[in-house]
């Protein structure tokens, strides 16, 4: 009897005991819900470039506020690229705001490339960037590369010098004329063909304006209405860079003496402005 309550005791703390390793099992090799495990390999963007990286705008368009349109092609080559592989792009401006950003075309074999449509103006020259980067998910993303795209502009502004004008000039008596002529030389390293203009404005003693004026470099073979009737310039050679105008006087509206502030200046064909070059004349009976 006594062997039989404990053989029974026995048998029972052996199964507490099972019970026990059993629940221990399994607490111990139940796994955290983490979901799926992502095992893609992120992808690697080995090369990268950006064509043309130097734009020269200087004979794209002449004024610095008209649009220059290009185009640049970006090319990348991914390792590990797979058939999910993206390669993204961000064009940034010497700032840093985003022009333009997207994604280019699979070519295969890990390789992409895109022509971007490139709409800036002649003045916004600087040092542009566009960042590259291959992206297999979200989770799996490539390293960044970077590539510079320079825009310059070579230009160089005009130069005027060498002002011949009278210091003093007397008005006419009534029905006649006096004229007056001014030169002044006008230079530009980028060739006597980029000056597209060489004026006179005239300042009244009051600080108003009494008109622009263009001197020319023509030999007098041009005939200009500028002063409301046909003139030539009065210019001595053509193309000699020695720019001419002739001034017709016969009155003035405020009493004499008086005087007029002439300032000179150059325009090249990109709209950049030469030094300016100021003078008075006095205006006497």
């Amino acid at each position: 009897m006594a062997d039989a309550v404990l053989g029974f005791f026995v048998t029972m703390k052996m199964k507490r005991y099972f019970c026990v390793f059993l629940v221990s099992l399994a607490a111990g090799c139940k796994l955290p819900d983490k979901g799926l495990i992502d095992s893609e390999t992120p992808p690697f963007l080995s090369q990268a470039s950006a064509s043309p990286s130097l734009i020269d705008v200087t004979n794209i368009a002449s004024q610095p506020t008209d649009p220059v349109d290009t185009t640049i092609l970006f090319s990348a080559v991914v390792n590990d690229a797979g058939s999910s592989t993206v390669v993204t792009f961000t064009l940034l401006d010497p700032s840093a705001n985003v022009l333009v950003s997207g994604n280019l075309n699979s070519n295969g074999s890990g390789k992409f490339s895109s022509t971007i449509h490139f709409h800036i103006l002649k003045e916004d020259v600087g040092i542009y960037t566009v960042q590259l980067q291959a992206v297999n998910d979200p989770e799996a993303q490539s390293n960044i590369v970077a590539q510079t795209i320079i825009v310059k502009n070579t230009n160089h502004a005009p130069v005027v010098s060498n002002l011949a004008m009278p210091d003093t000039v007397a008005l006419p008596t009534p029905g006649d004329t006096a004229f007056v002529k001014v030169t002044i030389a006008a230079a530009d390293s980028d060739g006597q063909t980029d000056i597209v203009s060489v004026t006179l404005t005239s300042q009244k003693p009051n600080g108003s304006s009494a008109g622009v004026f263009y001197l020319y470099d023509d030999g007098s073979q041009n005939v200009n209405t500028q002063f409301g009737a046909p003139f030539t310039s009065g210019d001595a050679v053509a193309n000699d860079g020695i720019y001419t105008i002739v001034i017709p006087l016969t009155t003035v509206s405020d009493p004499l003496p008086t005087y007029r502030i002439f300032s000179f200046k150059a325009t090249d064909r990109t709209g950049a402005f030469s030094n300016v070059i100021s003078r008075q004349i006095t205006i006497i009976r």
